[in-house]
């Protein structure tokens, strides 16, 4: 007998109380589809590769028990040629966004290291790559694209205002919210393929 699941969509989490014999069975159920090499989720059967990218994590933390198990593989395969395509062209287009945000934030960066303020070309640059870099970020990172282009609006107004403290304060807060973009994003693409 499997265990009744509510079927959260794609992208969503599925968070529920069962009892250890229904996790057992739910978990020996997706074990046999994945021997087999085919996983039904959400209506769609998916063509299981033998490698597959997988992230284990137990963690006991003040008198509980936490437990993850994920995995995942590129689903190219499982498109049709132009949709491929398609896919494959966004990611190439992220990959030279972020190549060209990540040079302007270096020539930002010379720009105001001996204590000045950047001219109003390498800002430009700078605030061009960050909308571009926005609009082709995925859903999933709304919340975190909206804090980072407030700190890009907080460091264009400091920069209008000569507030060097502030500036500065914006320019780390930018370089980290990088940082942690890039490794999702690398994290990301070791997951996809």
């Amino acid at each position: 007998m499997s265990p009744k699941i509510r079927g959260a969509r794609m992208g969503e989490k599925d968070e529920q109380t069962m009892s250890r014999l229904e996790l057992a069975d739910y978990l020996t159920n997706l074990g046999e589809q994945l021997r087999r090499g085919a996983l039904a989720v959400q209506g769609r059967q998916w063509k299981v590769p033998d490698d597959l990218f997988v992230r284990l994590e137990f963690k006991e933390k003040k008198g509980h028990l936490n437990a993850k198990l994920s995995w995942s593989w590129s689903t190219l395969g499982d498109y049709h040629a132009a949709a491929r395509e398609e896919i494959s062209r966004g990611q190439e287009s992220m990959k030279t966004v972020k190549k060209r945000l990540g040079v302007a934030f270096k020539a930002l960066q010379q720009a105001v290291s001996p204590g000045g303020f950047p001219e109003p070309r390498v800002l430009e640059e700078f605030a061009a790559a960050s909308r571009a870099f926005a609009a082709l970020a995925e859903p999933e990172w709304a919340t975190a694209m909206q804090e980072y282009l407030d700190h890009l609006a907080n460091l264009e107004h400091a920069v209008a205002n000569r507030q060097q403290e502030v500036m500065l304060h914006e320019l780390r807060d930018l370089q980290a919210g990088m940082s942690s973009c890039h490794r999702e994003f690398k994290s990301g693409a070791k997951n996809r393929g």
